[in-house]
């Protein structure tokens, strides 16, 4: 469950990441809250560092990305 109280879709991030990276980028997001911008990046092929200094989310957002990793769990999306 996600209690973050700014939890953006991933869909967006993923358009905005992909609006403004090439694939094997990295991404910088200093407030990454739950790590959907990690999450977005995952399934971009873009590399990533996240930072957030609340360690509740960062559990989340550790959960989540690591979800977001395993094949088996990956949902495939378009964008364009």
């Amino acid at each position: 469950q996600n209690i973050h109280p700014t939890v953006k879709p991933i869909d967006l991030m993923s358009y905005l990441v992909v609006l403004g990276s090439r694939k094997d980028d990295v991404v910088l997001d200093p407030f990454s809250g739950s790590g959907t911008t990690g999450i977005a990046c995952v399934f971009s092929e873009r590399n990533y560092i996240l930072i957030e200094r609340e360690k509740e989310y960062f559990k989340i957002m550790e959960a989540r990305i690591k979800k977001a990793k395993n094949p088996a769990d990956l949902v495939q999306h378009e964008w364009f």
